[in-house]
């Protein structure tokens, strides 16, 4: 739906931006908290929880499509022009 015009285009990334800041606040402590507590550990075992983590943190990242999508049908209609509200 991004794709359709230039409008939706600034208007699917300006939203996604926000939902990817916010997420990334919620999501810092979550992962710099598990990154502490193997701290001085063997190089494996950091390796191993960072790769958790990432994959962890690529689920809200994509998942931010989904709410992305919502928005943009509630704002634009099936041609990519913003409704009247």
């Amino acid at each position: 739906m991004s794709m359709k015009n230039q409008d939706t285009w600034q208007f699917a990334h300006h939203f996604c931006g926000k939902l990817w800041y916010w997420m990334g606040l919620i999501m810092l402590p979550l992962s710099v908290v598990p990154m502490l507590l193997v701290f001085g550990r063997e190089v494996d075992t950091i390796g191993w929880v960072g790769t958790v983590i990432c994959f962890v943190q690529v689920v809200p990242m994509v998942g931010a499509i989904v709410p992305t999508e919502m928005v943009l049908r509630r704002t634009f209609d099936k041609n990519g022009t913003r409704r009247n509200t």
